[in-house]
């Protein structure tokens, strides 16, 4: 009789805890899909980012007020993430052009020595998928850069000079 009633405890637990494994994998624990769960992340991500610039602008204000991107009104860039190079490449980015204008993305050796004056050379480095730098070039003397910035993909908010 113990037999019975501990094979009956052990197998009413085991179902216990199998249900996760056996529950829907397109649903969460409301009923409703991952996809709905990954949007409200996304809002909640975005809505981080925007938090974070408000902060950045509170505490370092002075210092972006002498930069480059500053001084143009590039605190945020309004890049669409499919715009931006590949992780590894660069691409030519006339600011004033709308996105479905700009040239292709492609090998930043290549692209480096073709960048005209007032340009930019965006730059998506491999080993940080989250950043870009933008390089802006100057609109008088060709292939010098007058600014380098690193500005994060997610939100498009500008994070830091890295040469001025």
């Amino acid at each position: 009789m113990k037999l019975v009633q501990a094979l009956m405890l052990t197998a009413a637990v085991s179902i216990c805890f199998s249900g996760t494994s056996i529950s829907d994998e397109g649903k969460d624990e409301s009923g409703k899909g991952k996809t709905k769960i990954k949007e409200r992340n996304k809002e909640k991500h975005d809505r981080s980012y925007d938090k974070l610039e408000d902060q950045y602008d509170a505490h370092h204000g002075s210092v972006r007020d002498n930069s480059y991107f500053q001084e143009h009104g590039y605190t945020r860039l309004h890049i669409p993430k499919g715009h931006y190079p590949p992780p590894g490449e660069c691409r030519i980015w006339y600011p004033e052009r709308p996105a479905g204008h700009q040239p292709p993305p492609g090998r930043c050796g290549t692209l480096r020595a073709q960048v005209p004056p007032g340009a930019w050379l965006i730059q998506h480095p491999e080993d940080n998928i989250d950043v870009v730098y933008v390089h802006a070039y100057d609109e008088r003397r060709p292939g010098f850069i007058k600014a380098v910035g690193e500005f994060n993909i997610g939100s498009g908010v500008f994070v830091r000079i890295v040469i001025d």
